[in-house]
């Protein structure tokens, strides 16, 4: 499985950390499903015949055990085909970014749309040591969608900076142009 790379990829890497984030994130939604799920067969198992609930709260612990280790398993490896194909890059005109091994989809902003950068952390985020670097812009799916998450502070912090740096250039390269247009 090769990564997709670009310049500002190899440049600003994204954390494997984030493979664990998700992960982890994902097989305790399936815990807290399971348990439920578990805590209703036993209520059932329980209110029956003594002789057989013990047996069967063994068996479906044992299930739940077995189910819960190939979800892990399989999230994992989506989790890493995401990582993978997970793709990020600041063109001279645009922002790219590609996330989704089984539905990609792209969003494409060009720098003068973007009104804000800012890098934040949800609680995983912070256990880890990861960040996200979120682009604002007037359209409505630039808030779920125009954000690279998963890297370092390094990373997120030299993000940020090159993609304000490269706005207010590209503003001030349009603002040049306008005025020498209404001067002549």
């Amino acid at each position: 499985m090769n990564i997709t790379q670009s310049p500002t990829r190899e440049k600003f890497p994204l954390s494997r950390r984030k493979i664990f984030k998700k992960t982890i994130s994902s097989v305790l939604v399936w815990f807290f499903l399971l348990a439920i799920y578990d805590a209703m067969l036993i209520f059932g198992a329980v209110t029956g015949n003594d002789d057989v609930w013990f047996p069967a709260v063994l068996k479906i612990v044992f299930i739940t055990i077995l189910v819960l280790a190939f979800i892990s398993f399989l999230t994992y490896l989506y989790q890493r085909w995401y990582f993978a194909v997970y793709f990020y890059d600041l063109t001279d005109k645009y922002i790219i970014i590609k996330k989704g091994p089984i539905t990609p989809h792209e969003i494409t902003i060009p720098y003068e749309r973007v009104q804000d950068v800012y890098v934040d952390q949800d609680l995983w985020d912070r256990i880890l040591g990861i960040y996200d670097v979120h682009l604002s812009s007037a359209t409505a799916t630039s808030g779920m969608e125009a954000h690279i998450d998963g890297v370092r502070k390094p990373a997120a912090d030299g993000l940020r900076e090159l993609l304000l740096s490269t706005i207010h250039e590209k503003l001030n390269k349009k603002q040049n142009v306008s005025n020498i247009q209404t001067n002549i």
